[in-house]
C-alpha cells in the first residue's frame, strides 16, 4: 500500500458475515410500507451487485423474514444461516445464489472503490422486519408528545441496520440509494436522504392491519455513499420549520418552535466546518430531527438529516455543541469513514476536534478549545476507569465481539487528544494545512489507522522539522496502549475559577474551612457550561480523594445552586452523580425521574450504575428499570441490562439474576414475580418471563 492509498476492505470484517470482497452491493432502491399495527416494514429491498466469478452474494440479517429473492428479475435460490448463539449480535447470513453454481472459487476481488471487471446484476429481496428489530423503537402514542399517534425511527449503528435491511453491513461498503415509503396519511416520513416528492397520490396497501387505510407516499434519494450505519428513517406526526436556506428542524408540532430556537445556529455551524475543512458541504441538506425522549444517543449524524435528543433543549442553546459534532460528522464520518469498528477513532476523534474549531469560530473566542478539551478529559478518565483494558487501546482488537461493547468515550477523546498532541507537535497552522489535505484526499472511501499515519507522513514528507517529529512520535503508547495519555498542558483560562470553586467546597467539605463557612460567590450569571465544568471538577476530585462528598456539603451546594432543579441535562445529570454517591435520599425521585424520561444512555447508563452501587439504590435500580424496560430504545435496554448485571455479579456472593441475566431478560417481556430487593444481605427475587 503507498502512503496516500486507501486502504482495501479486509477479506472478512469480523462484525459482518456479508462478502464484499467477492460481491459488493453499489445502489439500493428500497420500497417500504410503515406497518404500526404490527411494529414491522413490509418491504422489497433491490441491489446492483458488482461481481466477478464469484457466484454467491452475503449479505447480514437479523430476524428478518425473507420471503422471494429474484436475481435479474428470474428467481433465486436462498438460504439462512441459523444466528450463532455465542455471537447473537453477528445475526444470520443472508446467502444468494447468483448463477453459476452457487460456491466456487477463482473469484474476482472487487475493490475499494466499487469497480470490477465483473458484470453488474440485480438482486431483488423481498422481505418483513421483525416487531423486536434492534434497529428500530416502535412507540405507542402514550410515549409521543401528541398522544394522539404512534411513531417510529430507527438507530442502525453499528450493527444494527441488519435487523431492518438484509446488506453488507459493514462500514467499508458504501452505496447509493433511492427510497419510497408508504405511511398512514396522518404521519409524515424522513430519512438520511433528499426528499423527492413530500405526498403522492393515495397508495393501496395489503398486508397490514388495515388494508383499507388512507395513506401517503414519500420519495427519497441519496446519492452520495453511504455504509449501512447511516441508513436511516423516521415517522410520525411532524412538523417543520426553515432555519436556513438548506437547513431545517423537524420534530412533534408541539416542540418544533422550541427546537427552532434552540437549534438555530445549525448554518453557522456548516460554514464554520466548511473555513475549517476548506471543503464545501456535500450532501445538499442538513436537516434535523429532534426525537422523542427515549433515543439512546446525544445525536446521530445521518446524512442530511441529524437526529437529535430532547435532552438538548435546555432552553439557552447551551448544549448546541452536541448540533455542531453532527454537523462536524458531515465531513468526518460520513465523508471519510473508518474502514472497520476497530479504527472508530478516525470517525470520533476527528469529529470532536471539528466540533471544538467550529464552535470556538462561532464563539468568536479561541479559548473555547481548550475549555471544551478539559471536559472531555474528565469523560475520558470515566471511561478508562469503568472499561475492561482492551477497550481502553484508541485501536482495540473487536474481533467478532459486538462494537456496541467498546462504545465509550475514549474513540471520541483519547482519538481528539491524539490530534491535538499532532497539532501541539508541528504547530496549528501546519496542523490546519494537514486537516484540509486529509479530508480532500479521503472524502468519499474508506481509512484505516495506518492509512491516516501513512498519508500524516506523506503530507509532511518535505517539511523537515515536522517530519522528524513524527517520525519520533510515540505512535506505539497513542495507538496500541491501554489507559490515559498522557494529560496536555492545557490553557486553563475559562475554568481556572471554576476549580477554585471546586476547591473551596472540598475544603469545607474537608473541614479545613474556619467554622465551616460556605463558599459565597454567586454564580446565578454563569453560563452553563461553566457550571457544568464546576461539577466536573468536584467529581473528579472526589474521586482522586477516593471519597464522594459528605451529605452535609451536597445539602449546601443544593441549597446554594440549585442544580437539582436545572433544566439543563448536563448540568442535573452531574448533580446527581454527587448526590447519590454522598447518599442523599431526597434527590431519588430526581434521578428516577431523570432516568425514567429520557433515555439517552450517556446519562441513564451512570446513573443506574451510580444507583445500584449506593446503599440506597440498589434494588430501586433493578425495579425501575424492569418496570420501565419498554420505554428504552433496545440498544440502551441491553447495555443498562449489561451494567445491572454486571453489578450483580461484583456483589458479594451473588450470580446473576436468579441463574438469568439481566441482559437476556429484555429480549422478551417479562411478568415480575416476588419482590426485587438487590441488598448485600437479600438475595435475588426471581423472575419469571412470559410471553405477551
Amino acid at each position: 500500500m503507498t502512503a496516500a492509498a486507501v486502504s482495501p476492505p479486509p477479506s472478512r470484517d469480523p462484525s459482518s458475515l456479508s462478502n464484499p470482497d467477492e460481491a459488493r452491493v453499489t445502489h439500493l432502491s428500497w420500497d417500504a410500507v410503515v406497518d404500526f399495527g404490527k411494529r414491522r416494514f413490509l418491504a422489497n429491498a433491490r441491489y446492483d451487485v458488482n461481481i466477478g466469478s464469484f457466484p454467491v452474494l452475503r449479505l447480514d440479517s437479523s430476524g428478518l423474514d425473507v420471503q422471494r429473492v429474484t436475481v435479474d428479475g428470474k428467481p433465486a435460490t436462498f438460504s439462512m444461516s441459523v444466528p450463532d448463539p455465542k455471537r447473537p449480535h453477528l445475526g444470520s447470513g443472508l446467502e444468494i445464489d447468483l448463477g453459476g453454481g452457487g460456491g466456487g472459487g477463482g473469484a474476482s476481488v472487487v475493490n475499494s472503490d466499487n469497480d470490477s471487471d465483473g458484470r453488474v446484476v440485480s438482486v431483488s429481496i423481498q422481505y418483513a422486519t421483525s416487531p423486536d428489530a434492534s434497529a428500530s423503537q416502535w412507540l405507542p402514542p402514550s410515549q409521543t408528545a401528541g398522544k394522539k399517534h404512534p411513531y417510529v425511527f430507527s438507530a442502525c449503528f453499528a450493527i444494527h441496520a441488519r435487523s431492518i435491511l438484509p446488506c453488507q453491513d459493514c462500514p467499508a461498503v458504501k452505496f447509493t440509494y433511492d427510497a419510497r415509503v408508504t405511511v398512514p396519511r396522518w404521519a409524515t416520513a424522513v430519512m438520511s436522504a433528499i426528499s423527492k416528492v413530500d405526498v403522492a397520490s393515495d397508495v393501496a396497501v395489503r398486508d397490514t392491519d388495515d388494508d383499507s387505510r388512507d395513506d401517503r407516499l414519500f420519495e427519497f434519494a441519496q446519492t452520495v455513499p453511504i455504509p449501512s450505519y447511516l441508513f436511516a428513517l423516521a415517522v410520525g406526526e411532524l412538523s417543520s420549520i426553515d432555519v436556513s436556506p438548506r437547513c431545517r428542524v423537524w420534530s412533534e408540532p408541539s416542540m418544533v418552535d422550541a427546537v427552532a430556537y434552540e437549534f438555530s445556529q445549525v448554518e453557522d455551524f456548516l460554514v464554520a466546518a466548511e473555513e475549517v475543512t476548506s471543503l464545501p458541504y456535500q450532501w445538499g441538506r442538513y436537516d434535523l430531527l429532534c426525537l422523542p425522549p427515549s433515543f439512546p444517543y446525544g445525536g446521530m449524524e445521518n446524512p442530511c438529516l441529524t437526529f437529535v435528543t430532547p435532552t438538548l433543549l435546555a432552553g439557552d442553546k447551551s448544549l448546541a455543541d452536541v448540533v455542531a459534532h453532527e454537523a462536524a460528522h458531515s465531513w468526518s464520518g460520513n465523508l471519510v469513514t473508518n474502514q472497520t469498528w476497530e479504527h472508530f477513532w478516525l470517525n470520533e476523534g476527528w469529529t470532536v476536534f471539528l466540533e471544538r474549531k467550529i464552535m470556538s469560530k462561532v464563539n468568536g473566542d479561541g479559548k473555547y478549545f481548550d475549555f471544551a478539551a478539559i471536559a472531555g478529559w474528565a469523560d475520558l478518565a470515566d471511561s478508562v476507569a469503568l472499561l475492561p483494558e482492551e477497550y481502553t487501546k484508541l485501536v482495540p482488537d473487536l474481533g467478532d465481539g459486538d462494537p456496541d461493547d467498546a462504545f465509550s468515550s475514549v474513540p471520541y477523546e483519547k482519538g481528539f487528544n491524539l490530534l491535538y498532541a499532532l497539532e501541539r507537535l508541528v504547530g496549528e497552522e501546519k496542523f490546519a494545512g494537514f486537516v484540509r489535505a486529509y479530508f480532500d484526499r479521503f472524502k468519499y472511501s474508506t481509512v484505516t489507522t495506518r492509512g491516516f499515519v501513512d498519508y500524516l507522513e506523506l503530507h509532511f514528507a518535505d517539511d523537515n522539522v515536522a517530519n522528524a517529529a513524527i517520525k519520533e512520535f510515540d505512535w506505539e503508547t497513542w495507538l496500541f496502549k491501554p489507559g490515559m495519555p498522557e494529560i496536555p498542558n492545557f490553557d486553563r483560562t475559562l475554568s481556572a475559577e471554576c476549580e477554585r470553586l471546586a476547591d473551596a467546597w472540598i475544603s469545607v467539605d474537608d473541614g479545613a474551612t474556619a467554622g465551616g463557612s460556605l463558599p459565597e460567590l454567586d454564580i446565578v450569571d454563569w453560563p452553563s457550561k461553566r457550571k457544568t465544568c464546576l461539577l466536573d471538577s468536584l467529581i473528579k476530585k472526589c474521586q482522586e480523594r477516593k471519597r464522594p462528598l459528605s451529605l452535609k456539603t451536597v445539602t449546601g451546594i443544593k441549597e446554594a445552586y440549585s442544580f437539582h432543579l436545572s433544566q439543563n441535562s448536563e448540568i442535573l445529570f452531574r448533580f446527581c452523580i454527587l448526590a447519590v454517591e454522598s447518599g442523599d435520599f431526597s434527590v431519588l425521585p430526581v434521578v428516577v425521574r431523570f432516568i425514567t424520561s429520557q433515555g439517552r444512555m450517556k446519562f441513564v447508563r451512570p446513573l443506574y450504575r451510580a444507583l445500584f452501587q449506593s446503599a440506597m439504590g440498589k434494588e430501586l435500580a433493578v425495579s425501575t428499570f424492569i418496570e420501565n424496560r419498554d420505554f428504552y430504545h433496545p440498544i440502551a435496554a441491553k447495555m443498562i441490562a449489561t451494567d445491572l448485571d454486571e453489578g450483580v455479579k461484583k456483589e458479594k456472593g451473588y450470580g446473576s439474576c436468579g441463574g438469568a441475566k439481566l441482559k437476556d431478560l429484555i429480549t422478551k417481556p417479562l411478568i415480575v414475580g416476588g419482590i426485587l430487593a438487590l441488598t448485600a444481605s437479600i438475595s435475588i427475587a426471581l423472575l419469571r418471563g412470559k410471553r405477551r
